[in-house]
């Protein structure tokens, strides 16, 4: 299945490409720091497009398969062959021409998180990763090294949305001191991948979709990491449910619980 994230993520990376550092309109959502732009539904279309396609040239019975994505897309999360479309993550930083943005797909089998690919254009680098088989970067295996907190580099996301970000704030202050740096990015599934090879060490999100974070949850344990909820709880998805919200941990299951204290 990778084979197919990566073909359909690549065409989507050209057409990012095609609109970057372009003068976009901005479509917003829930205020002026949360939108979208053609860009981001072109890549979408094109993800979907491209893996119907060689699903179809696979002989797979279409019936079977769903897709969800952040731009209005929900077309079943209860079929045997689910796939959950990021189809730019970093929304923000791809308008104001920062290169950390990506394509981000997931594939569950009945259910379950099989496969998961991470593609960056601006570098063209392909982070991926198949359920019991490891994590890779452009063929290279990922795996996650430990850490103690003080010598850690923490990426820490701020949500758009003020009662969020308002929480997160008081969390950062409360742990930076305890880590030899901050750093924000604004792309969860870039700082997640950056986690796998062990430029972060810790990364925390709180207001985070099944987009953002199905495929990176993926690559983080096939490089032996962990994503968890504030509460330290395994992030399980709702499929029936893809707008709900999750606030989450990555890091190395050695820092969980020193990490977690700081959520108190």
């Amino acid at each position: 299945m990778i084979k197919v994230l990566k073909t359909a993520a690549s065409e989507a990376g050209t057409i990012l490409l095609n609109y970057y550092k372009k003068k976009l309109t901005l479509n917003y959502k829930t205020s002026h720091k949360d939108f979208y732009t053609i860009a981001d539904i072109e890549s979408q279309k094109t993800v979907k497009e491209v893996i119907s396609i060689l699903l179809l040239k696979k002989g797979m019975d279409m019936s079977e398969v769903g897709f969800i994505g952040e731009e209005n897309l929900a077309s079943g999360g209860h079929k045997k062959h689910l796939f959950v479309i990021d189809p730019l993550d970093g929304t923000v930083n791809f308008a104001f021409g920062l290169d950390f943005f990506s394509v981000s797909i997931a594939y569950f089998y009945n259910g379950e998180l099989t496969s998961g690919l991470v593609y960056q254009p601006t570098n063209k680098s392909f982070y991926y990763a198949t359920k019991g088989k490891g994590a890779f970067k452009n063929s290279r295996p990922l795996k996650m090294t430990y850490r103690p907190l003080k010598k850690s580099l923490l990426s820490g996301l701020i949500s758009s949305r003020p009662e969020v970000y308002t929480k997160l704030f008081k969390i950062y202050q409360n742990i930076y001191p305890h880590v030899a740096g901050y750093r924000n990015l604004n792309s969860m599934a870039i700082d997640n991948c950056l986690l796998a090879e062990n430029v972060f060490n810790v990364v925390i999100n709180g207001h985070t979709f099944i987009w953002d974070i199905s495929a990176v949850k993926l690559i983080l344990e096939e490089s032996g990491g962990i994503m968890v909820d504030f509460n330290g709880l395994p992030i399980n998805f709702d499929l029936d449910d893809p707008k709900l919200a999750y606030d989450v941990i990555s890091c190395h299951p050695r820092l969980k619980n020193e990490i977690l204290e700081f959520f108190k």
